[in-house]
């Protein structure tokens, strides 16, 4: 049905990804980033507070050196206790 509803779209597939990606940022706070962020500022090091700052100041745009925000959740967050459910509300 999708493919059947998005073939006669202008544009095409570039077109289609383009206007998603101007609507859906590509970097959100996940809890773990968070989670990291505060326990090192609890130590003295606001380094990382201060990436994820800089990151969520404009979270559409491409950020090379910070790719790994944009990826899943590491590992080791679900077994810290830290929540990497989204919330719909």
């Amino acid at each position: 049905k999708y493919a059947a509803r998005v073939a006669g779209r202008e544009g095409g597939d570039a077109a289609r990804g383009e206007a998603m990606r101007r609507v859906n940022p590509k970097f959100v706070l996940r809890n773990y980033m968070a989670q990291v962020a505060i326990e090192r500022a609890d130590a003295g090091d606001y380094g990382e507070v201060e990436a994820l700052l800089e990151l969520l100041e404009t979270p559409f745009d491409e950020h090379p050196k910070m790719e790994h925000y944009a990826g899943e959740a590491p590992d080791w967050a679900s077994d810290r206790g830290v929540s990497v459910n989204s919330c719909s509300s």
